[in-house]
């Protein structure tokens, strides 16, 4: 599966396991965000380490995400995001909001 989550006591980390992150895996992403915090999560990290593009769907999945968790309290960050996918989020001005590492 191009997307997963796995799920520790308060943590979710929801893995993109592809190259390009388009939005065409929207409600598969917003189904697992939505779910992580059904289950409890008051963590969830989304893990970028293999995506090397990022469109402005992708962009606004990550918002989308980021506003489900603020809803609930949840804290919300990114991991392993490369350079390209960074400097996306940071013209962007998201890394304001984001947690980025």
């Amino acid at each position: 599966m191009e997307i997963n989550a796995k799920h520790f006591e308060d943590k979710s980390i929801i893995t993109i396991d592809k190259n390009k992150f388009i939005g065409l895996e929207g409600e598969t992403f917003k189904n697992l965000v939505n779910n992580s915090i059904e289950r409890g999560s008051k963590n969830i990290s989304i893990d970028l380490s293999k995506v090397n593009y990022i469109s402005s769907s992708g962009v606004e999945l990550l918002m989308h995400a980021y506003s489900a968790c603020s809803k609930k309290n949840v804290k919300f960050d990114i991991e392993g995001a490369n350079n390209l996918v960074k400097d996306v989020l940071s013209n962007l001005k998201l890394s304001k909001i984001f947690n980025i590492s």
